[in-house]
């Protein structure tokens, strides 16, 4: 069965310093194969990116935008990229989805508001910047914040699909059934601190295989405990090959290679 992982982070460093080695582009990609996996995407993090001059990020995002690209360029047959926005650079913003949206980009995210010095998805500049990526057909991928802040957002963007990180996790598993029995445009995905079957068969008992995505956060997190997940949960192959890679590629538009 085909794996799109629909949630992950290509430069991740936050754990070099406990692995001894540094997780390379090569290595990357290789600990994806050795799980499995077929496809994948998500934005670049950096660990020195946490709690700069609010400033910074001016810079930061686009650098970080170009990594995502170079590294979508290097292994388009197994990544494509998500960009950062940030509410402080509404300018700066708006053209960059302009222009990875005409470059083919898809996806806005994952958005990890902690790690780059703001907090409310409410924000009135992100909700603009966020209606200029809807405008261009873009999807969005969120961590959870703030639970009324994040559906204030899913109320002003009804035309996007957004899709929230770590179903179940953060003590949010009956807010988030909540927000999909509600908002027909909210997906979530099962990475990180989701990642369970019981949680994976809970949420499909209560609103059916369609919003949910297979993610797991590498390498901050490995993959196979959350493939387990879907495994082991109970499922039909039909509800297993949705959660694993068909949600994925219809909300991308992306045909995952066998």
């Amino acid at each position: 069965m085909k794996i799109f992982d629909f949630h992950l982070h290509p430069g991740y460093d936050f754990h070099n310093d406990e692995l001894g080695y540094e997780i390379t582009p090569e290595i990357f990609i290789e600990g994806l194969k050795k799980d499995g996996v077929n496809f994948c995407s998500g934005s670049v993090i950096h660990k020195d990116i946490r709690s700069r001059p609010i400033g910074d990020y001016e810079q930061i995002v686009p650098e970080l935008n170009k990594e995502a690209y170079a590294f979508y360029e290097r292994y388009t047959d197994m990544y494509t990229p998500g960009i950062h926005v940030h509410p402080e650079f509404v300018e700066l913003s708006c053209k960059e989805v302009e222009y990875y949206a005409e470059k083919g980009v898809k996806l806005v995210g994952e958005l990890v508001p902690y790690l780059m010095g703001w907090t409310s998805y409410a924000d009135k500049r992100l909700i603009e910047i966020l209606r200029a990526a809807s405008e261009r057909k873009m999807v969005l991928s969120i961590h959870p914040m703030n639970a009324t802040d994040m559906e204030k957002m899913i109320q002003e963007l009804p035309d996007m699909k957004i899709v929230v990180a770590h179903l179940g996790g953060y003590e949010l598993f009956d807010w988030s059934i909540d927000m999909m029995k509600k908002y027909s445009n909210v997906y979530f995905d099962i990475s990180a601190h989701g990642g369970s079957a019981q949680t994976v068969r809970d949420a499909v008992r209560k609103v059916g295989k369609d919003r949910i995505l297979y993610g797991s956060d590498y390498p901050g997190y490995q993959s196979q405990p959350f493939i387990n997940a879907v495994l082991d949960a109970g499922l039909s192959e039909e509800e297993m090959e949705a959660i694993l890679y068909k949600n994925a590629e219809g909300l991308l538009g992306i045909k995952v290679p066998s």
